[in-house]
């Protein structure tokens, strides 16, 4: 499995061993005293970048933060969606006179979690994520809606050093730029204690105590003593629904996905039934009384992918519903990670529907202001058969590179 280049040393919680962790883990897996903690961060991951011993400095140690993005950028302009994979960072304060961006470091360097006990000065951010997105996206055209799927949002601090009225950078000991006694005095009183920012939760079954599974990077963790799944909402672990696909060919060599199913309630829209959805998209298909009176259900991966790849999975499963026989108990085995949360499933709902919309002329400007409320969701596991270098669902039609599932695995 491929992984991602970002790594942060942290000490295990228990036994007090060093641990490396990727950047897209949410599980501590120590293999010293086998303690297992779901990693929970206050609203985002906060990391900072260690000074260098090797520069000499002894001034006053500043930490200054960066927002990092990585994930899909999806921009709806009428008449036409794009997509692009995004993965930067940019400076949180309103500043001409320091670094824009960290560039490669934290592909080169180890990370840390931001602790109460962390040493030094930390600045606090000026400018909110929703104010440097627009930034992220660069939008030269207005556009009717913008959508992030799969993205991992974070704050990353990066050390100076301030001595003899001259600015240095923590890491490489290079003068970044002379201060005055006002730039000083805006340094410091911008500064706040660091938060400990995150908290680790026994992966123990809330229902009946059992230990749950879940690879490092699941956002949903199994209970194969009570059948159960359970995601981190807030500090706690809450149970959410889901079931598993039943196919004709099912073995022991058979893997699940995760997918998300929802139903949603649409206000500006008139879209509450399936035959709704064959109206707008002019989907081949004839309406009968049956299909007028069907539910409508979305379908959203529950796994991080390329944004093409991505749609492609959206508008085949929702169109194809695969509804016909499912089991309310798991599988013991071959349950791939779910990465995807149900809040970003829920935007993509919007992107989904934008790709399938026929009459642009007619029901683009319908979207402009759209509301979209969950009902319903739950989170359902479907057989998918290896073939080569694929993995292959031919019920519903749908095949997955292994290549595409090892790209989103570093997502």
């Amino acid at each position: 499995m491929i992984k991602s280049n970002w790594q942060i040393e942290q000490s295990c919680p228990q036994c007090g061993a060093p641990i490396i962790l990727s950047e897209t883990d949410h599980i501590l897996d120590c293999p010293f005293c086998r303690t297992r903690l779901y990693l929970a961060p206050d609203k985002h991951f906060s990391y900072y970048l260690p000074p260098s011993t090797k520069i000499g400095l002894q001034g006053e140690l500043f930490y200054i933060p960066y927002w990092r993005f990585k994930g899909s950028s999806f921009k709806t302009t009428p008449p036409t969606l794009t997509y692009r994979f995004l993965d930067t960072n940019i400076i949180a304060l309103e500043s001409s006179a320091l670094r824009s961006s960290i560039g490669m470091r934290p592909q080169t360097l180890k990370l840390h979690f931001v602790a109460a006990s962390t040493k030094g000065r930390f600045i606090k951010p000026r400018l909110t994520l929703e104010e440097v997105l627009p930034q992220f996206v660069r939008n030269k055209q207005k556009s009717l809606h913008n959508s992030f799927i799969g993205e991992a949002i974070s704050l990353i601090y990066a050390p100076l050093i301030l001595y003899d009225k001259k600015v240095y950078d923590g890491i490489l000991g290079k003068p970044l730029l002379t201060v005055g006694a006002d730039f000083i005095e805006t340094l410091s009183s911008q500064t706040a204690a660091p938060k400990t920012g995150i908290k680790f939760i026994p992966t123990i079954c809330p229902y009946c105590g059992w230990d749950m599974e879940g690879e490092k990077g699941s956002l949903a963790m199994i209970c194969k003593n009570c059948n159960s799944v359970w995601t981190l909402q807030g500090q706690k672990f809450d149970r959410i629904k889901a079931a598993t696909m039943i196919g004709p060919r099912m073995d022991e060599n058979t893997v699940y996905l995760p997918f998300w199913r929802i139903k949603a309630k649409f206000d500006g829209i008139d879209l509450s039934s399936y035959a709704d959805l064959i109206r707008i998209a002019n989907l081949p298909k004839a309406i009968t009384k049956d299909i007028e009176n069907s539910p409508l259900h979305f379908w959203s991966p529950a796994f991080k992918v390329n944004p093409a790849l991505y749609l492609r999975l959206c508008r085949q499963i929702t169109v194809l519903r695969p509804y016909d026989y499912e089991s309310a108990t798991l599988p013991h085995k071959n349950l791939y990670q779910a990465t995807l949360p149900i809040e970003e499933a829920k935007e993509g709902i919007f992107i989904n529907l934008t790709q399938m919309i026929a009459n642009k002329k007619r029901d683009y400007p319908k979207l402009k202001g759209l509301s979209i409320a969950i009902e319903e969701y739950r989170l359902e596991y479907h057989p998918f058969f290896s073939k080569g270098g694929e993995f292959i669902n031919p019920d519903m039609g749908v095949g997955i590179s292994r290549a595409a599932l090892a790209f989103g695995n570093m997502l």
